[in-house]
C-alpha cells in the first residue's frame, strides 16, 4: 500500500452521497507549508491507476508549474520565451482550440500583459511556446506640448508571479474543456488543485479566490439540477482544493459555505512519526480558521509537553496575522497584558513598556532559531515563555480552539481497515 493512500481514501469517500442523496462536490485542505500537500496531490493524482488506464485526475501543483520553461536568451538577452511542453497529457487536450481569447480574459483579471502564442513550423496544434509584452504610457514632450503616448515592450521576462498566474489562467483553459464536455478529458473524475497562490499579493488572491469557487458553484448546480431532474447517469467532477495560504483559505472558504456538505479538513503531519493527520472539520458550527488550527496545534504540544523549537515561528506568524487584522504596525501592542511568571508588570521589576519589549525581542530572536523540518524540542526556559506567550494570544482574543485530537492518520485508518 503506497505512503498516502489511506488519507486519499477518506479524501474520496468524502464526497459520497449521504441517506438524503445529497452530495458536495468540493473539499477544501488546509495545511502549512512543509506537510507534504504536494506529494500528497501527485499520489491522489496516481492512486489506483493502472497501466494504459485513462487517467481520473487532473492536477494543478509545482509539477504542472514545471511544464512551462523559460528561454532566456542568455547570450543576446532580448529574446525571452516561455516554452510549452507539448509532450504533457495535461496539455494534448488542447490541441485544434481557440482558447487564447479565453486565456487573456482570464488573465487581464489579474494583470495587464499581454502573450503571444509561437507554433512549430510544421503546423501543430498546440504552442510551442508564448512571448510577453506589456504596453507602458508616458508623457513625452511634442512641439512643446506634452502628450501621453502608449509605448509596447515586447519580449519581456515577465515575473515569477505573473508567470504563475499566466500557467494558471492556462489551466483554467483546460478546466473549460474539461467541464465543456471535450472528449480529451471525459475519463477525468476529479481535479486536485494545489496551493496556486505563491507570489500573489492580497487583491490577486481574492479574485483568484472568487474566480475558482464561482467556477465549482456552477458546476454544483449543473449537477444538482441534473440529479433533481431525475438524471442517473450524469457526469460528477469532484473538486479538491488544499492550500498554506490563510486569505485565499478563508475566501474560497466563504464563497462555498451555502454548500452544507462542503468537505473542510485540516492536514498536519505528526513530527514523531511523520505521518500525515487529517482532520475533518467539516461537521463544526464554527468557521474554519487558520490561526484558531495553529493555535490548536500549540495547545496540544504544551499539554504533551512537546513544544518544539519552529513553535515560535507559528506563534510569530499568529501574531502578525493577529496585528495586520488591527492595522498595527508591529505585533509589540498586542502584547499589552502579558504575564511573566504569571505575574503582571506592577507584580514584578518590569515595567508595562519593558515587559513587552522583552516578550517582542524573545519572539523576534527565537522564530529564527528552530526549523519545521529540523524540529528540537525547546528547553524549559523557551517553554515557560512560549507557554506565557500562547495564554496571553487566547485569553485576551477569546480564541475558540477546537478539538484536533479527533483525527484521521495513516495508522489508525490501517487499524480500522482491518476490523
Amino acid at each position: 500500500m503506497a505512503y498516502n493512500d489511506n488519507i486519499i481514501k477518506k479524501l474520496r469517500e468524502s464526497f459520497n452521497k449521504d441517506e438524503k442523496d445529497q452530495f458536495t462536490n468540493c473539499a477544501l485542505v488546509f495545511a502549512y507549508n512543509g506537510t507534504g500537500k504536494t506529494r500528497l496531490s501527485y499520489d491522489f493524482a496516481h492512486y489506483g491507476h493502472k497501466e494504459n488506464a485513462s487517467q481520473h485526475t487532473l492536477y494543478y501543483n509545482a509539477y504542472t508549474e514545471d511544464l512551462f520553461t523559460w528561454d532566456n536568451d542568455f547570450e543576446n538577452n532580448t529574446e525571452h520565451h516561455l516554452l510549452i511542453n507539448q509532450n504533457s497529457s495535461l496539455i494534448q487536450g488542447l490541441a485544434g482550440s481557440a482558447f487564447s481569447v479565453k486565456l487573456r480574459k482570464y488573465l487581464h483579471v489579474f494583470v495587464d500583459i499581454d502573450f503571444e502564442f509561437h507554433y512549430q513550423e510544421d503546423g501543430g496544434e498546440i504552442p510551442d511556446y508564448v512571448v510577453f509584452s506589456k504596453k507602458l504610457k508616458q508623457r513625452v514632450k511634442i512641439n512643446g506640448v506634452w502628450n501621453e503616448i502608449e509605448d509596447e515592450v515586447e519580449n519581456i521576462k515577465i515575473s515569477r508571479g505573473e508567470e504563475r498566474l499566466f500557467v494558471w489562467c492556462f489551466f483554467r483553459c483546460i478546466l473549460d474543456q474539461v467541464i465543456g464536455g471535450n472528449d480529451a478529458y471525459k475519463d477525468i473524475e476529479y481535479i486536485y488543485i494545489d496551493d496556486p497562490m505563491s507570489s500573489l499579493d492580497d487583491n490577486n488572491v481574492i479574485a483568484f479566490g472568487e474566480q475558482l469557487y464561482s467556477l465549482i458553484r456552477q458546476q454544483l448546480k449543473q449537477e444538482t439540477d441534473a440529479q433533481k431532474a431525475g438524471k442517473e447517469d450524469f457526469r460528477r467532477i469532484k473538486f479538491i482544493v488544499s492550500s498554506h495560504h490563510a486569505l485565499f483559505f478563508h475566501t474560497m472558504l466563504h464563497g462555498l459555505i451555502g454548500d452544507k456538505k462542503l468537505g473542510r479538513f485540516y492536514l498536519s503531519r505528526n513530527k514523531q512519526t511523520n505521518q500525515l493527520v487529517l482532520k475533518d472539520m467539516s461537521d463544526s458550527d464554527s468557521p474554519f480558521y487558520y490561526n484558531v488550527a495553529m493555535l490548536s496545534e500549540i495547545k496540544k504540544a504544551i499539554e504533551s509537553d512537546k513544544l518544539y523549537t519552529f513553535h515560535f515561528t507559528v506563534l510569530r506568524s499568529v501574531m502578525e496575522k493577529i496585528k495586520e487584522f488591527f492595522g498595527h504596525r508591529d505585533f509589540s501592542i498586542i502584547l499589552e497584558g502579558i504575564t511573566y511568571k504569571g505575574e503582571t508588570y506592577d507584580q514584578t521589576a518590569f515595567s508595562q513598556d519593558e515587559l513587552i519589549e522583552f516578550y517582542s525581542r524573545v519572539v523576534n530572536v527565537l522564530t529564527h532559531q528552530g526549523s519545521m523540518f529540523t524540529p528540537s524540542l525547546m528547553n524549559d526556559d523557551n517553554k515557560e515563555l512560549a507557554t506565557a506567550i500562547f495564554n496571553h494570544l487566547v485569553s485576551k482574543y477569546q480564541f475558540e480552539l477546537p478539538n484536533l485530537s479527533s483525527t484521521w492518520s495513516e495508522k489508525r485508518i490501517r487499524k480500522e481497515n482491518s476490523k
